[in-house]
């Protein structure tokens, strides 16, 4: 059964690399435009249940891993956010904002354990892109004593990398980015306990 599923992870990995054009454009499109979507169908009250699955099981989990994978390269010299690059991801944040409000404002959700899935997942992805990468940098500096030093010549930036420190500063972004995914998931379950105090006050 191990190898089955392993074959089943390689040949998934061959279709998406074989297509690696076309899973990019309709992961960007499902990303841009995927909370938005399923905010305003959920208010209408015409949001399929099978969309919801299909976006949080298949989409989502395919998004964040591609986030994650960008995020984190196998090793330094395969960094493909070098200098400050990676802050152009930021903006990637505010696809989220009307999925966030719905969440927290809504007196009642059809699908709220869905929804906190599709966050944590999505927002951790984008954090791994944007914050997570000023972490590393912010601790590589503070334990080597200066940043990481970007020539162009890839080579020599490699040769230059101390990678006790790199390691290190892995280690504090990686406990960075868990502690943002228990925040948020606490967040989001306070979010909606405290709706559901609200609602069951009011009731009465």
């Amino acid at each position: 059964m191990n190898r089955g599923l392993a074959r089943f992870i390689g040949d998934m990995f061959d279709l998406f690399a074989d297509h690696a054009l076309f899973f990019t454009i309709v992961g960007a499109v499902c990303f841009l435009f995927g909370p938005t979507l399923l905010v305003v169908l959920e208010r209408k009250e015409r949001l399929p249940r099978v969309v919801v699955w299909l976006f949080t099981f298949v989409l989502t989990p395919a998004m964040f891993l591609m986030m994650i994978f960008i995020g984190n390269p196998q090793s330094y010299c395969n960094d493909p956010l070098p200098h400050d690059a990676f802050r152009v991801f930021y903006p990637l944040f505010l696809p989220l904002i009307p999925l966030y409000i719905h969440y927290a404002r809504a007196d009642r959700l059809n699908h709220p354990f869905m929804f906190g899935v599709i966050l944590v997942l999505l927002s951790a992805g984008v954090f791994t892109l944007t914050v997570a990468n000023e972490v590393l940098h912010l601790a590589y500096q503070s334990v080597q004593g200066h940043g990481v030093v970007y020539s162009g010549a890839r080579a020599w930036e490699c040769a230059w990398v101390n990678y006790a420190s790199l390691y290190s500063a892995r280690d504090t972004r990686d406990t960075v980015s868990q502690l943002f995914i228990v925040v948020q998931v606490l967040a989001l379950l306070v979010l909606r306990l405290r709706k559901r105090r609200q609602r069951s006050s009011e009731e009465e």
